[in-house]
């Protein structure tokens, strides 16, 4: 067992921060490849990173005042320091998880057009925020030694942490069968559908660290040596965080690896935000629908757009003297662009 968790902590906490913004600016600039414009969801996740960012700078200076240490070498005249500023680093920590969340439910809210989906999402984006705001709250007023009138009991706290964390983690599990729900009724290849749903379903890995990051809560906060042992739980919730960030900006990757593969990084239908929906399928159009194209697919293109290749036009003669029946006029190049 090393002397301290410091170094650890600092080298693992440094990684998560870097790598997470690492990825986040990926998906910043792919979306800048397909010309769409950052959304809430994409302000919530930069929001939740700067309060992660927040929450390592408080917990790395705290190793100054014995986070890491063994409480045997620890120095117990800086003690008090440390008690003081576990609680706002572990609230901005709190925070950060909820918002990062919030930011991949608030990514499949544009997605979504079922009712019971809709309100699926909003019933997780609120208990989540809900039940972490509530334990980064709480925490402030637990009871020290001697307790204070008023305070919250340390079962009591503990208690609240484990739900509100083994929730939150549950609910990372759930979200990774809202992709597949979601994306495969939506008008797009097969091959594509797999690989949106398979990137937007890696919250999983948050999900797993962070269930066993719950279950480490109860351990440490009971253990005399709370000052080594904070360590574990603080280098877990980096990781939950992390990957949450990181699972919430690959699905956006899409036209960055077309970019990288030499294809035209502009396709729409690489653009997460862009895919169409049920609604526009030309096999499901409303009679109104069939009567504003004329009948035909041109409702498939956008609007305005210049791009069918090929019109054919069928003039059909009787005859009643055995002639042929059937004539054939053929005007071609019409337009430019993508066939469909």
């Amino acid at each position: 067992m090393p002397n301290s968790m410091a170094p650890a902590m600092n080298v693992t906490m440094i990684v998560c921060s870097a790598l997470s913004l690492v990825f986040m600016s990926l998906r910043f600039f792919s979306k800048h490849l397909v010309s769409t414009k950052l959304g809430i969801d994409d302000a919530v996740l930069l929001f939740s990173w700067l309060l992660f960012v927040t929450f390592i700078v408080l917990s790395i200076y705290a190793t100054k005042f014995g986070l890491g240490k063994h409480y045997e070498d620890a120095d117990l005249t800086k003690l008090p320091r440390l008690l003081y500023l576990l609680p706002i680093g572990q609230f901005f920590a709190v925070i950060s998880v909820a918002v990062s969340k919030s930011s991949f439910i608030l990514t499949l809210l544009k997605l979504v057009t079922v009712t019971w989906q809709k309100a699926a999402l909003w019933f997780m984006l609120v208990t989540i925020n809900g039940s972490m705001f509530s334990i980064a709250v709480v925490q402030f007023f637990q009871c020290s030694v001697p307790p204070t009138p008023g305070c919250v009991q340390n079962d009591a706290v503990i208690g609240l942490g484990s739900y509100a964390a083994g929730y939150s983690a549950t609910m990372d599990l759930v979200l990774t069968a809202f992709p597949a729900i979601v994306i495969w009724n939506l008008q797009m290849k097969s091959s594509d559908k797999f690989g949106i749903i398979a990137s937007m379903s890696l919250g999983i890995v948050a999900g797993v660290v962070g269930i066993y990051k719950t279950s480490t809560i109860g351990l440490v906060a009971r253990n005399a040596d709370f000052t080594y042992g904070t360590a574990f739980p603080l280098i877990w919730l980096s990781a939950e965080v992390s990957a949450t960030v990181i699972a919430a900006s690959i699905p956006f990757f899409r036209p960055l690896v077309r970019m990288i593969k030499g294809t035209e990084a502009k396709d729409s239908s690489y653009a997460l935000s862009k895919v169409s929906r049920p609604g526009t399928n030309p096999l499901n159009r409303t009679h109104e629908q069939l009567e504003d194209d004329n009948r035909s697919d041109q409702y498939i293109l956008k609007p305005g757009s210049n791009n069918i290749l090929r019109e054919t036009t069928y003039t059909v003669q009787h005859s009643y003297e055995g002639e042929d029946k059937a004539g054939y006029t053929d005007h071609s190049q019409r337009g430019h662009g993508n066939a469909y």
